[in-house]
């Protein structure tokens, strides 16, 4: 195999090991990709199949093990941030635009300064007009479902 089509295959294993990376999430696969963008240097500065393949095993299984356990670690040890979506579970927001009632029945409410489509604790529950009070009980997907309170008055906040 001719040097330049040793940098190509191993360049190509290095993209390809990385694109395996980012869809499998598996942490492994960047190792081995470390391991060919090696030995296409090692290609490029002249050495044999034989030199590559050895600075590919190397180099993977070096990089797995110095580095794999101290990573995963510092990962584990981060800590876990909510989703903006479940603060607004016990707040009160605003209808903005009224809820009807029956299953698949959707509005949009108010909470501070976001609005939300949202839907009814219960479908059998009457509709709830524009201006009511509501509680957030639970955020399914991107919709909040929500329990009347009662009307709000001219200066009510929502939040």
């Amino acid at each position: 195999m001719s040097e330049g089509t040793a940098i190509v295959v191993w360049v190509v294993a290095a993209v390809v090991l990385l694109g395996v990376e980012t869809v499998t999430l598996a942490f492994v696969a960047v190792y081995l990709a470390t391991g060919a963008a090696a030995a296409a240097i090692a290609a490029a500065a002249g050495a044999g199949v034989g030199v590559q393949a050895v600075v590919f095993a190397v180099v993977a299984v070096l990089s797995l093990v110095l580095t794999r356990r101290p990573l995963k670690r510092a990962l584990e040890r981060t800590p876990l941030v909510q989703s903006n979506a479940q603060t607004l579970v016990g707040r009160h927001a605003v209808v903005t635009v009224p809820v009807p009632a029956g299953p698949g029945g959707r509005g949009q409410i108010r909470v501070g300064t976001e609005y939300w489509s949202a839907r009814q604790e219960h479908d059998l529950d009457p509709g709830i007009e524009e201006g009511t009070n509501v509680e957030v009980l639970t955020i399914e997907g991107v919709t909040a479902v929500v329990r009347k309170l009662g009307p709000a008055g001219p200066s009510a906040r929502a939040g």
